[in-house]
């Protein structure tokens, strides 16, 4: 039996994975291993054939980096009835190669091109198939469960000892908010952005905010307002389904008004992309959702929007490896963007099965196993004691649907687990706006509660929970110190912030700016860095090169909210 363990791709595709800075697959690096991929992939494809799994009138096609257009051109003419380049609008951020989505001339099928194809072509990277994705979630199976038991905990009231325990910050105080929010990116069916408990947490693109016809920010998108309709191409976001405003209201459904359900993050410090890449039916093919990874990247990079996390509550399981597409996520990843997906629900082990996009060997990817209110995970979700990365509230979820502004209702599966780790991502990074992948995910598997019940089902026996997290504290006491250093040419100042006026517990990996002034409020200098283990943060620099004059004052401020502002004389810092 062959195991498709994270970790054991991660090592099989080592080198593809850092071919380049971008992160395409580079088959020509180890040619042994794409070509075992591949003729895997091509009997797996033929034993689907008029299954319903892909689109059968078309396959993905991965052009090498520099490929010439008369290269390319060449390749979709021998068995190609037209093309289109997949994620193009806008600055490409696929750099290193470039997608086409193929339409199959009469006489061929999408084995039999990929067959034809040969490993040394010099054009080619790869050729898949367009997989239909399904989306991962179930009937409820009680639907007198009426209490949002996943953002609860252990000391909430009602207790859910098994929720994420979100509840317990709010019962102290604490609030998900900022002046700057975080963007969840909701790829689905779309959303009904004029719910009432949504509609105050939909994103507005700063960019093109007006549906005036015309593509004001330039990205080859006209009128991309709310969002984009990457299954229709065109700009309309709304659900037709229900499956993608259930997800949005479990990351974002507004809190404390009085009204049905409440997210993860609910104040409004994260708000919801609506990036619909389904059908009504729930079928989404996998040439949607890279062009919508392609978009939210694009959007990140180039337009200025701070998307922390993609929601992928979908996905389609093979018995080999698909890697199709892992580029437009190691994109997301260089980006700052986690991925929050769907393990699945077919109920089998995916350390010896592929689910994609969640088996994915790529960091920025969280796999999320269904977990029920009683801690043990659903008999229909997919697990897997390397695969899965935690598992998280996913049965009878009460949340927002599509029937109208005021609907709710109950849903189940992998598709309502992701959501509640997407809304996670979403807090920390509001907790945190300079925190990146790493940080983000450690702090999520470093939070995280061990249950037996899920030994041997989901890495490390984790189960999401963020009720040690604190959001919008004030910061109550700061201790600052500056001078130079033995030349006189550099010059440092060091504060150590602490959560408390006793000074006795300190404020650790903490996002803090320190702002220089002159005596008329002239800006002289910035620094934005983190709190270390102790609480410190130093600020060194070469003082002649930005000199300060012998009056100014330093403005201290933490991520949390606090801040205090220091004169030069109060510092008593030495001027050479």
């Amino acid at each position: 039996m062959m195991l498709f363990k994270k970790s054991l791709i991660h090592a099989c595709v080592a080198g593809l994975l850092a071919a380049t800075q971008t992160g395409a697959l580079a088959a020509d690096t180890v040619p042994e291993n794409k070509a075992l991929a591949r003729q895997m992939a091509i009997s797996e494809v033929q034993a689907l054939e008029g299954a319903g799994r892909f689109d059968e009138t078309q396959v993905l096609v991965k052009f090498r980096p520099g490929a010439s257009a008369a290269e390319r051109e060449r390749v979709i003419r021998s068995f190609g009835n037209g093309a289109r380049r997949l994620g193009g609008q806008g600055k490409q951020v696929m750099a290193a190669g470039e997608f086409y989505v193929v339409k199959l001339g009469r006489r061929w099928s999408v084995a039999s091109v990929m067959s034809r194809i040969a490993e040394d072509d010099s054009a080619v990277d790869y050729i898949v198939p367009d997989w239909i994705l399904k989306l991962q979630a179930e009937p409820a199976n009680d639907p007198d469960f009426a209490k949002v038991w996943g953002v609860q905990g252990r000391n909430t009231s009602p207790a859910s000892p098994f929720g994420t325990g979100a509840a317990e910050m709010w019962a102290k105080g604490y609030v998900c908010k900022s002046a700057a929010p975080a963007y969840v990116a909701v790829l689905d069916t779309g959303v009904r952005t004029t719910h009432q408990d949504l509609r105050d947490q939909v994103f507005l693109n700063p960019n093109d905010a007006v549906v005036d016809q015309r593509d004001d920010d330039g990205n080859g998108l006209v009128d991309d307002v709310k969002g984009w309709n990457f299954y229709a191409n065109n700009s309309n976001v709304e659900d037709d389904h229900s499956h993608g405003t259930h997800v949005a209201g479990t990351i974002a459904a507004r809190r404390n008004n009085a009204l049905g359900s409440v997210g993860m993050c609910g104040d409004g410090g994260v708000k919801i992309i609506p990036v619909k890449v389904c059908s009504s039916g729930g079928s989404c093919p996998t040439s949607a959702v890279l062009a919508a990874m392609n978009y939210v990247v694009d959007l990140k990079k180039n337009r200025g929007i701070n998307v922390v996390a993609v929601n992928l509550s979908l996905g389609g399981l093979t018995s080999t490896p698909n890697l199709a597409g892992i580029e437009y996520f190691q994109a997301a990843q260089e980006a700052g963007i986690m991925v929050a997906a769907a393990a699945g629900n077919n109920g089998v082990n995916t350390d010896d099965r592929f689910m994609w996009p969640a088996s994915l060997p790529v960091d920025n990817i969280i796999s999320v196993a269904n977990l029920k209110a009683d801690g043990l995970l659903s008999t229909s979700s997919n697990y897997g004691a390397s695969s899965v990365d935690i598992a998280a509230p996913g049965s009878s979820i009460y949340s927002t649907v599509h029937a109208s502004d005021s609907a709710y209702n109950w849903k189940s599966g992998t598709s309502m687990a992701a959501p509640h780790v997407a809304g996670a991502i979403g807090l920390y990074r509001v907790l945190h706006p300079q925190a990146g992948v790493v940080e983000t995910r450690n702090a999520l598997f470093g939070t995280a509660a061990v249950e037996s019940t899920l030994q041997g089902k989901v890495d490390g026996a984790r189960r999401l929970d963020v009720s040690g997290w604190q959001w919008n504290t004030v910061t109550t006491s700061y201790v600052a110190r500056c001078g130079l250093n033995a030349s006189k040419t550099g010059f440092w100042f060091l504060v150590n912030a602490y959560t408390d006026d006793s000074r006795r517990t300190v404020l650790r990996y903490m996002g803090i700016t320190y702002k220089a002034y002159d005596p008329t409020g002239k800006l002289l200098n910035t620094y934005i860095g983190r709190t270390n283990n102790n609480g410190a943060a130093l600020w060194a620099f070469n003082r002649s090169a930005q000199p300060w004059g012998q009056q100014f004052t330093v403005q201290v401020q933490t991520d949390d909210g606090g801040s205090r502002t220091y004169s030069s004389s109060e510092l008593n810092c030495p001027v050479p």
